[in-house]
């Protein structure tokens, strides 16, 4: 099981890695090409539509053998990167690149609900917090990395020597996967294969819908990103640039601390997630609402050399907890709904979370945009509503699972092995 581990871990890593550093390189060549934000915005707009086909994925992976699916994708993100190299400095290079781009994205749409569905499979349910977490971190770690040296080598090598380059990791990381042993039953199909994807997809949606449980997970899991997800993604830069004037070099290393707070919380997610219950989960919105009304208060005394002190302080000493909890709370959300349910539906279930958790993340970041945006250095209002919605999170969250008791998960646990 160990070495299975090391071959999931090993290949995700590389194929994220080597993602990161493919979107990352078309995005500065757009840049470089047209010299237009409007354009480069779109092309990442479009390329995230197809967060909507992970259910497709999910269904995809409880029917076919998981190992070869992430081969397969990863062969055909090789395919795909090859097919980029050909358009680049063509004159349809920029549409070329959206259209490739979007299937891109299509086929890492995929991979979520696969890898997540997989997990369940080659370790101890007493360690799924712990694996998913160390799971989430290297991937992150790999997302925080990727465009650092990405920026370095597209000035050293330019742009078609690093879009190639990508290749060999894709294919590296197919080879690894290859390597892989998952547990697979083959299911029969009683119906065409589109009826029968049809009808497990039906089956998955009522699986949620039935499950109090897993329906209330998938709540919560759409109300992060919602909340603490759009605010760390339009609200923290808004806090770093206008609040406290952050230069580029403290600006970057405010948004380090962030993304690094996540991965650290990812790390320690296996230990904290086993001191949570969903009846207590409430607790950690209350405790991050709370975190964002003390950094608002920070905020409220820079203006000048000896506020921004204060106001930098107490930034990193809220920041830091508050990407910590995000973490915590979302592996232990997936972990729980992992441990209650069927095999045979662990791809759906899971590519259900993540398509309803990130289509809610763009809704709140819009929202919060609106919010933010006739605003100037005076963000205590905002910053009020922000927390206050937060709050409002956790009284649902209470609310929710405030009748849920352990036996109840222990009982589905129970059915589902």
């Amino acid at each position: 099981m160990k070495k299975n581990l090391l071959f999931l871990l090993l290949g995700q890593v590389i194929s994220v890695f080597g993602g990161a550093i493919l979107r990352f390189a078309l995005s500065l060549y757009v840049l470089d090409q047209t010299g237009r934000a409007d354009i480069f915005a779109t092309i990442l707009a479009i390329s995230s539509i197809p967060v909507l086909f992970a259910p497709i994925g999910g269904v995809i992976a409880d029917r076919f053998n998981r190992r070869n699916l992430m081969v397969l994708m990863d062969v055909a993100n090789a395919i795909l990167a090859v097919a980029l190299y050909f358009v680049l400095g063509t004159s349809q290079a920029i549409f070329l690149i959206g259209l490739l781009l979007f299937i891109l994205s299509i086929v890492g749409s995929f991979d979520t609900p696969v890898v997540s569905a997989s997990i369940p499979l080659l370790v101890k349910q007493e360690d799924l917090e712990k694996i998913n977490g160390l799971v989430n971190s290297v991937l992150s770690l790999s997302n925080v990395a990727a465009p650092i040296l990405g920026g370095i080598l597209y000035s050293l090598l330019g742009v078609e020597t690093l879009v190639i380059s990508t290749t060999i990791f894709f294919v590296v990381a197919a080879l690894i996967e290859s390597m892989l042993q998952i547990p697979f039953e083959k299911r029969p199909m009683d119906q065409s294969p589109l009826r029968t994807l049809t009808a497990d997809l039906k089956e998955g949606v009522l699986e949620v819908k039935n499950n109090r449980i897993i329906r209330n997970a998938v709540i919560i899991a759409a109300l992060i990103n919602f909340s603490l997800g759009s605010f760390f993604i339009v609200g923290i830069p808004v806090v770093l640039r206008v609040v406290l004037g952050a230069s580029n070099s403290m600006y970057g290393i405010g948004m380090s601390v962030i993304s690094l707070s996540t991965i650290i919380g990812a790390v320690f997610a296996g230990y904290f997630a086993k001191k949570l219950s969903l009846k207590t989960l409430y607790r950690t919105f209350a405790l991050s609402g709370i975190l964002i009304i003390i950094m608002n208060i920070g905020l409220q005394f820079s203006g000048n050399s000896v506020g921004n002190i204060i106001g930098w302080i107490l930034f990193f000493a809220t920041g830091l907890p508050i990407g910590m909890l995000m973490s915590i709370i979302t592996i232990y959300l997936i972990s729980m709904v992992q441990r209650i349910t069927p095999k045979q539906n662990l791809g759906k279930i899971m590519a259900i979370i993540v398509g309803v958790s990130q289509c809610a993340m763009p809704i709140g970041q819009v929202l919060l945009g609106m919010l933010l945006k006739q605003t100037n250095n005076h963000l205590f209002f905002p910053m009020t509503l922000i927390a206050g919605l937060i709050l409002l999170v956790s009284v649902w969250c209470f609310h929710l699972f405030k009748h849920t008791e352990d036996s109840d998960i222990q009982m589905s646990e129970k059915i589902h092995v």
